[in-house]
Protein backbone atom coordinates (compact mmCIF):
# COMPACT_ATOMS: atom_id res chain seq x y z
CA UNK A 1 0.00 0.00 0.00
CA UNK A 2 1.14 3.83 -0.60
CA UNK A 3 0.47 4.87 2.78
CA UNK A 4 0.91 3.85 6.02
CA UNK A 5 -1.60 2.46 8.54
CA UNK A 6 -1.12 5.06 11.29
CA UNK A 7 -2.06 7.26 8.64
CA UNK A 8 -5.13 7.25 7.49
CA UNK A 9 -7.30 10.12 9.31
CA UNK A 10 -4.28 12.06 7.73
CA UNK A 11 -4.87 10.31 4.42
CA UNK A 12 -8.46 11.06 3.94
CA UNK A 13 -7.77 14.84 5.75
CA UNK A 14 -5.24 15.57 2.68
CA UNK A 15 -6.90 14.55 0.08
CA UNK A 16 -10.36 16.11 0.73
CA UNK A 17 -8.44 19.59 1.48
CA UNK A 18 -6.50 19.11 -1.92
CA UNK A 19 -9.55 17.65 -3.83
CA UNK A 20 -10.40 20.15 -6.49
CA UNK A 21 -13.34 19.78 -8.82
CA UNK A 22 -11.51 19.16 -12.30
CA UNK A 23 -9.93 15.72 -10.43
CA UNK A 24 -13.10 13.93 -10.70
CA UNK A 25 -13.76 12.40 -13.72
CA UNK A 26 -16.71 13.18 -15.67
CA UNK A 27 -19.07 10.01 -14.48
CA UNK A 28 -18.24 10.74 -11.05
CA UNK A 29 -19.54 14.62 -10.87
CA UNK A 30 -22.89 13.35 -12.63
CA UNK A 31 -23.33 10.38 -10.00
CA UNK A 32 -22.91 12.43 -7.37
CA UNK A 33 -25.53 15.53 -9.10
CA UNK A 34 -27.77 12.58 -9.72
CA UNK A 35 -26.85 11.78 -5.81
CA UNK A 36 -27.80 15.16 -4.70
CA UNK A 37 -30.83 15.72 -7.17
CA UNK A 38 -32.48 12.56 -5.62
CA UNK A 39 -31.69 13.84 -2.22
CA UNK A 40 -33.40 17.15 -2.75
CA UNK A 41 -36.95 15.35 -3.73
CA UNK A 42 -36.59 12.90 -0.61
CA UNK A 43 -35.86 16.16 1.46
CA UNK A 44 -38.91 18.13 -0.13
CA UNK A 45 -41.47 15.15 -0.14
CA UNK A 46 -40.77 14.10 3.67
CA UNK A 47 -41.03 17.72 4.68
CA UNK A 48 -44.22 18.00 6.12
CA UNK A 49 -44.83 14.36 7.51
CA UNK A 50 -46.31 14.10 10.53
CA UNK A 51 -42.93 12.98 12.28
CA UNK A 52 -40.83 15.11 10.89
CA UNK A 53 -43.88 17.99 12.65
CA UNK A 54 -43.59 16.52 15.69
CA UNK A 55 -39.15 16.68 15.83
CA UNK A 56 -39.65 20.41 14.30
CA UNK A 57 -42.25 21.93 16.45
CA UNK A 58 -40.77 19.84 20.02
CA UNK A 59 -37.47 20.90 19.30
CA UNK A 60 -38.15 24.49 17.78
CA UNK A 61 -38.71 26.25 21.01
CA UNK A 62 -34.75 25.88 21.68
CA UNK A 63 -33.32 26.79 17.98
CA UNK A 64 -31.23 29.77 17.28
CA UNK A 65 -31.06 32.77 14.93
CA UNK A 66 -33.25 31.89 11.73
CA UNK A 67 -30.31 31.04 9.50
CA UNK A 68 -31.09 28.51 6.68
CA UNK A 69 -34.19 27.52 5.32
CA UNK A 70 -36.54 24.30 6.45
CA UNK A 71 -37.63 22.83 3.56
CA UNK A 72 -41.38 22.89 2.65
CA UNK A 73 -42.15 24.15 5.57
CA UNK A 74 -42.51 27.92 5.57
CA UNK A 75 -39.83 29.38 7.73
CA UNK A 76 -36.55 29.26 8.74
CA UNK A 77 -33.99 28.00 11.76
CA UNK A 78 -30.73 28.32 13.16
CA UNK A 79 -28.16 26.33 10.62
CA UNK A 80 -28.07 23.42 13.24
CA UNK A 81 -31.91 22.69 13.57
CA UNK A 82 -32.45 23.16 10.14
CA UNK A 83 -29.85 20.55 9.08
CA UNK A 84 -31.37 18.24 11.46
CA UNK A 85 -35.25 18.55 10.77
CA UNK A 86 -34.29 18.67 6.74
CA UNK A 87 -32.56 15.35 6.81
CA UNK A 88 -34.80 14.24 8.88
CA UNK A 89 -37.65 14.86 6.52
CA UNK A 90 -35.17 13.10 3.52
CA UNK A 91 -34.98 10.04 5.33
CA UNK A 92 -38.39 9.62 6.60
CA UNK A 93 -39.75 7.90 3.78
CA UNK A 94 -37.11 5.01 3.51
CA UNK A 95 -36.84 6.30 -0.17
CA UNK A 96 -33.20 7.92 0.19
CA UNK A 97 -30.29 6.43 -1.45
CA UNK A 98 -28.18 3.36 -0.33
CA UNK A 99 -24.35 2.33 -1.37
CA UNK A 100 -24.56 -1.21 -3.05
CA UNK A 101 -22.05 -2.50 -0.91
CA UNK A 102 -22.12 -0.76 2.32
CA UNK A 103 -25.96 -0.50 3.88
CA UNK A 104 -25.57 2.85 4.34
CA UNK A 105 -27.53 6.05 2.69
CA UNK A 106 -24.88 8.66 2.22
CA UNK A 107 -26.27 11.57 0.57
CA UNK A 108 -29.03 12.85 3.32
CA UNK A 109 -26.50 14.31 6.24
CA UNK A 110 -23.84 15.68 3.74
CA UNK A 111 -26.57 17.42 1.66
CA UNK A 112 -28.59 18.88 4.69
CA UNK A 113 -25.28 19.79 6.16
CA UNK A 114 -24.13 22.05 3.26
CA UNK A 115 -27.15 23.28 2.18
CA UNK A 116 -27.47 24.71 5.66
CA UNK A 117 -24.17 25.36 5.91
CA UNK A 118 -23.89 28.00 1.96
CA UNK A 119 -27.39 29.74 3.57
CA UNK A 120 -25.19 30.91 6.75
CA UNK A 121 -22.11 31.44 4.28
CA UNK A 122 -22.85 32.03 0.46
CA UNK A 123 -20.77 29.13 -1.78
CA UNK A 124 -20.78 28.85 -5.25
CA UNK A 125 -22.50 25.83 -6.24
CA UNK A 126 -19.89 24.31 -8.36
CA UNK A 127 -17.74 23.94 -4.54
CA UNK A 128 -20.86 22.88 -2.71
CA UNK A 129 -21.07 19.99 -5.04
CA UNK A 130 -17.62 18.88 -5.45
CA UNK A 131 -17.82 19.30 -1.15
CA UNK A 132 -21.04 17.05 -1.37
CA UNK A 133 -19.12 14.39 -3.54
CA UNK A 134 -16.27 14.05 -1.35
CA UNK A 135 -18.42 13.86 1.58
CA UNK A 136 -20.16 10.95 0.47
CA UNK A 137 -17.35 9.29 -0.67
CA UNK A 138 -15.54 9.28 2.26
CA UNK A 139 -18.90 8.25 4.33
CA UNK A 140 -19.60 5.34 1.76
CA UNK A 141 -15.64 4.34 2.39
CA UNK A 142 -15.86 4.71 6.30
CA UNK A 143 -18.81 2.29 5.83
CA UNK A 144 -17.63 -0.04 3.89
CA UNK A 145 -14.51 -0.42 5.47
CA UNK A 146 -16.56 -1.63 8.84
CA UNK A 147 -18.98 -3.85 7.65
CA UNK A 148 -17.94 -5.23 4.41
CA UNK A 149 -15.96 -8.50 3.87
CA UNK A 150 -13.21 -8.69 4.55
CA UNK A 151 -13.94 -6.49 7.08
CA UNK A 152 -15.12 -8.30 10.45
CA UNK A 153 -17.92 -6.05 11.48
CA UNK A 154 -21.39 -5.74 13.27
CA UNK A 155 -24.96 -5.77 11.74
CA UNK A 156 -26.08 -4.43 14.98
CA UNK A 157 -24.91 -0.64 13.95
CA UNK A 158 -26.60 1.61 11.90
CA UNK A 159 -24.24 2.36 9.19
CA UNK A 160 -25.51 5.76 8.16
CA UNK A 161 -26.01 6.64 12.21
CA UNK A 162 -22.06 5.95 12.49
CA UNK A 163 -20.58 7.05 9.34
CA UNK A 164 -22.94 10.00 8.45
CA UNK A 165 -21.43 12.49 10.28
CA UNK A 166 -17.89 11.55 8.41
CA UNK A 167 -19.51 13.19 5.51
CA UNK A 168 -21.03 16.21 6.92
CA UNK A 169 -18.14 17.43 8.76
CA UNK A 170 -15.64 17.03 5.60
CA UNK A 171 -18.04 18.29 3.37
CA UNK A 172 -18.40 21.49 5.31
CA UNK A 173 -15.00 21.35 6.36
CA UNK A 174 -14.44 21.27 2.59
CA UNK A 175 -16.38 24.36 2.14
CA UNK A 176 -14.72 26.45 5.02
CA UNK A 177 -11.56 25.84 3.38
CA UNK A 178 -10.35 23.95 6.72
CA UNK A 179 -6.33 23.21 6.73
CA UNK A 180 -5.70 19.36 6.75
CA UNK A 181 -4.54 19.72 10.80
CA UNK A 182 -8.02 21.61 11.31
CA UNK A 183 -9.84 18.83 8.87
CA UNK A 184 -7.92 15.89 11.36
CA UNK A 185 -9.66 17.43 14.43
CA UNK A 186 -13.08 18.16 12.76
CA UNK A 187 -13.29 14.27 11.70
CA UNK A 188 -12.51 13.67 15.01
CA UNK A 189 -14.77 15.70 16.76
CA UNK A 190 -17.56 14.33 14.27
CA UNK A 191 -16.43 10.45 14.74
CA UNK A 192 -16.42 10.86 18.65
CA UNK A 193 -20.20 11.12 18.61
CA UNK A 194 -20.99 8.50 16.03
CA UNK A 195 -23.97 6.44 17.47
CA UNK A 196 -26.92 4.64 16.10
CA UNK A 197 -27.99 0.70 16.17
CA UNK A 198 -29.94 -1.49 14.23
CA UNK A 199 -32.96 -1.79 17.43
CA UNK A 200 -34.46 1.35 16.31
CA UNK A 201 -36.09 0.27 13.03
CA UNK A 202 -39.54 0.19 12.93
CA UNK A 203 -39.94 3.65 15.35
CA UNK A 204 -38.95 7.27 14.81
CA UNK A 205 -35.57 6.95 16.00
CA UNK A 206 -34.87 5.01 12.58
CA UNK A 207 -34.79 8.62 10.66
CA UNK A 208 -33.39 10.17 13.55
CA UNK A 209 -29.80 8.07 13.41
CA UNK A 210 -28.83 9.17 9.90
CA UNK A 211 -30.48 13.04 10.33
CA UNK A 212 -28.16 13.53 14.06
CA UNK A 213 -24.93 12.91 11.41
CA UNK A 214 -25.76 16.28 9.57
CA UNK A 215 -25.48 18.63 12.71
CA UNK A 216 -22.74 16.84 14.12
CA UNK A 217 -21.11 16.88 11.09
CA UNK A 218 -21.75 21.06 11.06
CA UNK A 219 -20.99 21.62 14.33
CA UNK A 220 -17.35 19.21 14.22
CA UNK A 221 -16.70 21.71 11.18
CA UNK A 222 -17.57 24.80 13.37
CA UNK A 223 -15.48 24.15 16.61
CA UNK A 224 -12.17 23.14 14.39
CA UNK A 225 -12.57 26.28 12.25
CA UNK A 226 -12.00 28.00 15.34
CA UNK A 227 -9.23 25.71 16.85
CA UNK A 228 -11.17 23.34 19.26
CA UNK A 229 -9.32 20.28 18.75
CA UNK A 230 -9.32 16.32 19.06
CA UNK A 231 -7.20 13.52 17.96
CA UNK A 232 -5.52 13.60 14.88
CA UNK A 233 -5.56 10.43 14.63
CA UNK A 234 -9.32 9.21 15.42
CA UNK A 235 -9.58 6.47 12.47
CA UNK A 236 -6.91 4.21 13.34
CA UNK A 237 -5.60 5.40 16.98
CA UNK A 238 -5.61 2.86 19.79
CA UNK A 239 -9.50 3.22 20.78
CA UNK A 240 -10.27 5.14 18.05
CA UNK A 241 -13.25 4.82 15.74
CA UNK A 242 -12.04 1.41 13.63
CA UNK A 243 -11.39 -0.28 17.14
CA UNK A 244 -14.79 0.62 18.46
CA UNK A 245 -17.19 0.02 15.51
CA UNK A 246 -15.49 -3.32 14.33
CA UNK A 247 -13.35 -6.59 15.01
CA UNK A 248 -11.21 -6.08 11.20
CA UNK A 249 -11.20 -3.05 9.06
CA UNK A 250 -10.66 -2.89 5.73
CA UNK A 251 -8.29 -0.36 5.33
CA UNK A 252 -7.71 -0.50 1.78
CA UNK A 253 -11.60 -0.25 1.13
CA UNK A 254 -11.34 3.03 3.73
CA UNK A 255 -8.00 5.09 2.09
CA UNK A 256 -7.19 3.21 -0.69
CA UNK A 257 -6.96 4.54 -4.52
CA UNK A 258 -8.44 7.70 -3.52
CA UNK A 259 -8.72 9.82 -6.43
CA UNK A 260 -8.78 6.39 -8.92
CA UNK A 261 -11.43 4.18 -7.30
CA UNK A 262 -14.75 6.22 -6.41
CA UNK A 263 -17.04 4.31 -4.05
CA UNK A 264 -20.12 7.32 -5.25
CA UNK A 265 -19.84 5.21 -8.49
CA UNK A 266 -22.20 2.49 -6.56
CA UNK A 267 -24.40 4.22 -5.27
CA UNK A 268 -27.99 3.77 -5.84
CA UNK A 269 -31.59 4.70 -5.97
CA UNK A 270 -34.75 3.70 -4.59
CA UNK A 271 -37.64 2.79 -6.50
CA UNK A 272 -39.95 1.97 -3.62
CA UNK A 273 -40.16 3.79 -0.35
CA UNK A 274 -38.89 1.12 2.20
CA UNK A 275 -35.68 -1.19 2.59
CA UNK A 276 -33.91 -1.53 -0.38
CA UNK A 277 -33.50 -5.56 0.00
CA UNK A 278 -37.14 -5.68 -0.37
CA UNK A 279 -37.14 -4.06 -3.53
CA UNK A 280 -36.25 -7.37 -5.49
CA UNK A 281 -38.84 -9.08 -3.85
CA UNK A 282 -41.72 -6.41 -5.04
CA UNK A 283 -39.93 -6.58 -8.56
CA UNK A 284 -40.55 -10.39 -9.00
CA UNK A 285 -44.28 -9.86 -7.45
CA UNK A 286 -45.01 -7.33 -9.94
CA UNK A 287 -43.56 -8.73 -12.52
CA UNK A 288 -45.59 -12.10 -12.39
CA UNK A 289 -48.97 -10.11 -11.66
CA UNK A 290 -48.20 -8.34 -15.05
CA UNK A 291 -46.66 -11.43 -17.06
CA UNK A 292 -48.69 -14.04 -15.84
CA UNK A 293 -52.17 -12.11 -14.64
CA UNK A 294 -51.68 -13.67 -11.15
CA UNK A 295 -54.14 -11.65 -8.83
CA UNK A 296 -54.00 -12.26 -5.13
CA UNK A 297 -57.16 -14.14 -5.07
CA UNK A 298 -55.87 -17.51 -6.89
CA UNK A 299 -52.39 -17.16 -4.73
CA UNK A 300 -52.24 -20.06 -1.73
CA UNK A 301 -48.72 -19.11 -1.03
CA UNK A 302 -45.54 -17.23 -1.71
CA UNK A 303 -42.29 -18.42 -1.36
CA UNK A 304 -39.37 -16.30 -1.44
CA UNK A 305 -35.55 -17.04 -1.09
CA UNK A 306 -33.81 -13.86 0.46
CA UNK A 307 -30.84 -12.58 0.60
CA UNK A 308 -28.88 -12.64 4.49
CA UNK A 309 -29.28 -9.10 4.13
CA UNK A 310 -33.16 -9.30 3.69
CA UNK A 311 -34.00 -11.97 6.17
CA UNK A 312 -31.64 -9.80 9.07
CA UNK A 313 -33.34 -6.61 8.31
CA UNK A 314 -36.69 -7.46 6.67
CA UNK A 315 -38.35 -10.69 8.10
CA UNK A 316 -41.34 -9.14 9.96
CA UNK A 317 -44.34 -9.95 9.49
CA UNK A 318 -47.58 -7.79 10.49
CA UNK A 319 -46.35 -4.42 11.22
CA UNK A 320 -48.36 -2.53 13.35
CA UNK A 321 -47.74 0.99 11.40
CA UNK A 322 -45.68 2.81 8.81
CA UNK A 323 -42.60 2.93 10.72
CA UNK A 324 -42.48 -1.43 10.92
CA UNK A 325 -44.06 -1.91 7.46
CA UNK A 326 -40.65 0.07 6.06
CA UNK A 327 -38.49 -2.84 6.26
CA UNK A 328 -41.71 -5.69 6.22
CA UNK A 329 -41.13 -7.46 3.29
CA UNK A 330 -44.66 -9.56 4.22
CA UNK A 331 -46.37 -6.29 3.94
CA UNK A 332 -44.83 -4.97 0.67
CA UNK A 333 -45.63 -8.69 -1.04
CA UNK A 334 -49.06 -7.89 0.04
CA UNK A 335 -49.29 -4.63 -1.59
CA UNK A 336 -47.62 -5.47 -4.64
CA UNK A 337 -49.78 -8.99 -5.51
CA UNK A 338 -53.09 -7.23 -4.23
CA UNK A 339 -52.79 -3.11 -5.12
CA UNK A 340 -50.24 -3.81 -8.06
CA UNK A 341 -48.11 -0.60 -6.72
CA UNK A 342 -45.43 0.01 -4.08
CA UNK A 343 -46.03 3.73 -3.60
CA UNK A 344 -45.61 6.03 -0.38
CA UNK A 345 -49.34 5.67 0.31
CA UNK A 346 -49.34 2.17 0.79
CA UNK A 347 -47.50 1.95 3.63
CA UNK A 348 -50.12 4.34 5.39
CA UNK A 349 -50.79 3.18 8.93
CA UNK A 350 -54.63 3.31 8.66
CA UNK A 351 -55.08 2.81 5.05
CA UNK A 352 -52.61 0.30 3.99
CA UNK A 353 -51.20 -1.26 7.30
CA UNK A 354 -53.89 -2.22 8.72
CA UNK A 355 -56.26 -2.74 5.68
CA UNK A 356 -57.82 -6.21 6.35
CA UNK A 357 -56.93 -7.45 3.02
CA UNK A 358 -53.02 -6.69 3.31
CA UNK A 359 -52.53 -8.19 6.87
CA UNK A 360 -54.23 -11.30 5.73
CA UNK A 361 -52.63 -12.14 2.80
CA UNK A 362 -49.20 -12.13 4.73
CA UNK A 363 -49.91 -15.51 6.13
CA UNK A 364 -49.27 -16.84 3.02
CA UNK A 365 -45.63 -15.25 2.70
CA UNK A 366 -43.09 -17.16 3.69
CA UNK A 367 -39.07 -16.30 2.84
CA UNK A 368 -36.08 -18.61 3.88
CA UNK A 369 -32.47 -17.51 4.07
CA UNK A 370 -30.38 -18.73 1.12
CA UNK A 371 -27.02 -17.49 0.99
CA UNK A 372 -26.28 -17.36 -2.42
CA UNK A 373 -28.73 -14.47 -3.12
CA UNK A 374 -27.40 -11.63 -3.63
CA UNK A 375 -28.92 -8.39 -2.10
CA UNK A 376 -30.11 -7.03 -5.28
CA UNK A 377 -31.61 -10.57 -6.41
CA UNK A 378 -34.53 -13.10 -4.89
CA UNK A 379 -35.93 -15.91 -6.17
CA UNK A 380 -40.05 -16.08 -5.51
CA UNK A 381 -42.20 -19.24 -6.37
CA UNK A 382 -45.92 -18.51 -6.26
CA UNK A 383 -48.05 -21.51 -5.55
CA UNK A 384 -51.77 -21.10 -7.02
CA UNK A 385 -54.93 -22.86 -5.65
CA UNK A 386 -55.85 -24.79 -8.77
CA UNK A 387 -52.09 -26.20 -7.98
CA UNK A 388 -49.72 -24.59 -10.39
CA UNK A 389 -46.29 -23.29 -9.82
CA UNK A 390 -44.88 -19.60 -11.36
CA UNK A 391 -41.38 -18.99 -10.40
CA UNK A 392 -39.98 -15.76 -10.61
CA UNK A 393 -36.29 -14.97 -10.43
CA UNK A 394 -34.53 -11.26 -10.20
CA UNK A 395 -31.04 -11.27 -10.48
CA UNK A 396 -30.71 -7.62 -10.07
CA UNK A 397 -33.34 -4.97 -9.06
CA UNK A 398 -34.86 -2.21 -10.63
CA UNK A 399 -32.61 0.85 -8.98
CA UNK A 400 -29.74 -1.41 -7.80
CA UNK A 401 -26.42 -0.72 -9.30
CA UNK A 402 -26.48 -3.60 -11.77
CA UNK A 403 -29.75 -1.78 -12.94
CA UNK A 404 -29.74 1.51 -12.16
CA UNK A 405 -32.51 4.29 -12.19
CA UNK A 406 -32.26 6.57 -15.10
CA UNK A 407 -32.03 10.53 -15.04
CA UNK A 408 -35.46 10.48 -16.60
CA UNK A 409 -36.47 7.61 -13.74
CA UNK A 410 -35.62 10.31 -10.99
CA UNK A 411 -36.83 13.03 -12.17
CA UNK A 412 -40.12 11.21 -11.99
CA UNK A 413 -39.42 10.47 -8.74
CA UNK A 414 -38.87 14.06 -7.64
CA UNK A 415 -42.22 14.95 -8.91
CA UNK A 416 -43.91 12.83 -7.40
CA UNK A 417 -42.50 13.30 -4.44
CA UNK A 418 -42.60 16.85 -4.99
CA UNK A 419 -45.82 17.93 -6.45
CA UNK A 420 -48.25 17.09 -3.28
CA UNK A 421 -46.00 18.72 -0.90
CA UNK A 422 -45.22 22.03 -3.28
CA UNK A 423 -47.30 21.92 -5.88
CA UNK A 424 -46.13 21.58 -10.22
CA UNK A 425 -44.86 25.42 -10.79
CA UNK A 426 -42.21 25.02 -7.68
CA UNK A 427 -41.71 21.52 -8.35
CA UNK A 428 -40.51 22.25 -11.97
CA UNK A 429 -38.23 25.29 -10.56
CA UNK A 430 -37.21 23.19 -7.97
CA UNK A 431 -36.04 20.26 -10.60
CA UNK A 432 -34.33 23.23 -13.04
CA UNK A 433 -32.51 24.35 -9.74
CA UNK A 434 -31.40 21.04 -8.39
CA UNK A 435 -30.11 19.47 -12.13
CA UNK A 436 -28.40 23.24 -12.13
CA UNK A 437 -26.73 23.07 -8.67
CA UNK A 438 -22.92 23.61 -10.39
CA UNK A 439 -24.51 26.96 -12.16
CA UNK A 440 -25.41 28.49 -9.57
CA UNK A 441 -23.40 31.42 -8.35
CA UNK A 442 -24.79 31.39 -4.84
CA UNK A 443 -25.97 27.59 -4.07
CA UNK A 444 -28.37 28.99 -1.03
CA UNK A 445 -30.33 30.21 -3.81
CA UNK A 446 -31.90 26.35 -4.18
CA UNK A 447 -32.67 26.26 -0.30
CA UNK A 448 -34.65 29.41 0.00
CA UNK A 449 -36.16 28.15 -3.42
CA UNK A 450 -37.36 24.79 -1.17
CA UNK A 451 -39.27 27.25 1.34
Amino acid sequence: MAYAESEITARLADYVVSARTADLPDKVRHEALRSFFNIVGCTIGGARHEIVDLADKTLAPFAGPQQATLFARGRKADIMHAALINCFASSIYSFDDTHAQAVVHPSGPVAAAVLAFAEMRPVSGSDLLIAFALGVELECRLCKAVSVAPAVGSMAWSGTGISGGLGAVVAVGKLMNLDVERMRWAIGIALSQAAGFRAMHGTMQASMMPAQGAPVGLRAAVLAERGFTASSVALEGKYGFLTVFCEKPDLDALAGGLGSRFELLRNTYKPYPCGIVIHPIIDACLQLRREKGITADRIARVDIQASPGTMALCNNRNPKDELQAHVSLHHWVAVAFIRGTARIQDMDTETAVKDPALMAFQSKVEAVLNPAIAADGTELTVTLTDGSVHVCKIEHGIGSAANPMSDADLERKFVDMSEPVIGAVRTRELVAKSWGIASLIDAGELSRASA
